[in-house]
């Protein structure tokens, strides 16, 4: 039969590892959070005076330079970037066509593949001149850019990472709370087994 001492202090144990293994937990989640966009030249929504020269994408960790692709499109589906992205650690530098018109609506996408293998992708705008909605005048370039949808070079690679990490986590969490608790309750034991042992001391004869 259990000792109801010995179990009540086992159930406060495996209460007590459990809530600090789920800090833990949390914790580990955050560390692993996806890489994001942290900040960018030209910025989302500026309006510019002049034409930039690059776009720069800053991110929140390191980027893969083999999964980089960034486009610079105006309103009419041109592109004007000049030459592949550049990666420095977690920045992105793509330079732009010298003869992008001077007043427009542009968009900015981006895909992207980090480091530690987290895809990332999205798109902005900015103006320049503050003329929002202006397409650039037809007399800007003599012929069509090609299209900014042009196949990528390699595919991304999937990320088994966090799914890994997520069931590693468990596990080990699952057999610290199991060890805490057979120590626990292996060492009740063994301290109720010799007090009964011992048994009364007997009075002199």
């Amino acid at each position: 039969m259990f000792d109801m001492t010995d179990v009540k202090a086992t159930v406060r144990v495996v209460v007590t590892s459990l809530a600090a293994l789920a800090f833990w937990m949390a914790g580990a989640g955050i560390a692993t959070a996806h890489t994001a966009l942290s900040g960018s030249d030209p910025a989302e929504g500026a309006s510019l005076a002049a034409s930039p020269t690059a776009i720069t994408l800053s991110f929140s960790e390191d980027i893969n330079p083999t999964f980089v692709n960034v486009v610079l499109s105006s309103a009419d589906g041109r592109s004007w970037i000049s030459g592949d992205p550049r990666v420095d650690g977690p920045r992105v530098v793509t330079e732009v066509r010298p003869d992008l018109p001077t007043s427009g609506v542009y968009t900015v996408g981006y895909r992207v593949v980090s480091a530690d293998g987290h895809p990332v992708s999205g798109s902005y705008t900015f103006t320049i001149s503050g003329v929002p909605g202006e397409a650039p005048p037809a007399s800007v370039s003599a012929s069509p850019t090609p299209s900014i949808t042009a196949a990528p070079s390699a595919e991304a690679p999937a990320d088994p990472g966090t799914e890994l990490k997520t069931i590693a986590l468990a596990v080990a969490g699952a057999t610290f709370v199991g060890v805490v608790a057979f120590w626990v309750l292996s060492k009740r034991r063994r301290h109720t087994r010799a007090s009964r042992t011992a048994g009364p001391s007997q009075p002199g004869g």
